[in-house]
């Protein structure tokens, strides 16, 4: 699979989740009323049987009583939880992204750089402040054959292990990739602004650590209220995410087709040397 084919699966459960909070949002189950009775003739219910209808303006949906669903699993604020998850599955996606682009591409950069490959940003020195290697890993650095491989996955791994989930992940990985200034780079391609672009995924990817780790909670206050999240909100954050990563692939695919230009052409040089 294709960076851009692991990104669509992976984010498909975001969207699948939205989808599923736009049917099932109600301003209260209807278990009587005229449509009710309509239902229980199409169903052939019995009588004493309790069926709860969930209606809106895109859905009709009709519980009966063997699904053993309380009326309560579809309160507003138990819906609320299909839109926390959405937030959390488009920034996995986001991070599963980052890493499988990087595992793609990084060995090209590599080769066409050389010596020259790793970026002076100080952004990126700091993010590689832990990585160390060992005597062996040292030795093996000798070998001028396994030396560009090695450090390459040397760096991917190191990556994948950290935490990608950031503003700061994309700009490293676009970086690593050749890419100058990824943001602005992807903000001209998108048209968007850049401000808009980093405050909307760093506002979902806050969120998402917010519901994982505190499970939205304000632990805080006294009463550890769970944070309101709207439909309306998280659609902008995940489709923000999606529109990042699909425009960032076009951008480092334009990028990859130049270094691998840029490398045809050395090969043929050298051959004519």
């Amino acid at each position: 699979m294709t960076p851009k084919q692991v990104f669509e699966d992976s984010f498909r459960m975001a969207e699948l989740l939205i989808h599923l909070y736009r049917l099932l949002e109600n301003d209260g189950l209807k278990t009587d009323g005229d449509l009710v009775t309509a239902l229980r003739k199409i169903l052939d219910c019995d009588d004493d049987e309790q069926i709860q209808l969930v209606v809106n303006a895109v859905f009709l949906g009709c519980i009966r009583e063997d699904a053993n669903v309380p009326g309560g699993a579809l309160r507003p604020q138990s819906l609320q939880n299909l839109l926390r998850q959405a937030v959390v599955s488009g920034c996995t996606a986001y991070e599963t992204y980052l890493s499988t682009v990087l595992q793609a591409n990084i060995f090209t950069v590599i080769e066409l750089r050389q010596h020259e490959f790793f970026p002076n940003d100080p952004d990126v020195n700091r993010y590689f402040e832990g990585i160390s290697f060992s005597i062996g890993e040292a030795f093996r650095l000798l070998n001028d054959q396994e030396r560009a491989v090695f450090l390459g996955q040397k760096i991917v791994n190191f990556v994948q292990k950290k935490n990608l989930g950031s503003i700061a992940g994309l700009k490293t990985v676009g970086i690593l990739l050749g890419i100058d200034d990824p943001w602005n780079t992807l903000a001209a391609h998108l048209q968007r602004e850049r401000k808009e672009l980093t405050r909307t995924v760093n506002d979902a990817i806050e969120r998402r650590n917010a519901i994982v780790h505190k499970a939205d909670r304000k632990l805080e206050s006294e009463d550890l209220e769970k944070q309101t999240i709207a439909f309306s909100w998280t659609q902008q954050a995940v489709d923000t995410i999606k529109h990042v990563c699909l425009g960032f692939d076009e951008v480092v695919l334009a990028c990859m087709s130049e270094h691998r230009a840029a490398l045809i052409a050395r090969r043929e040089a050298s051959a004519h040397a």
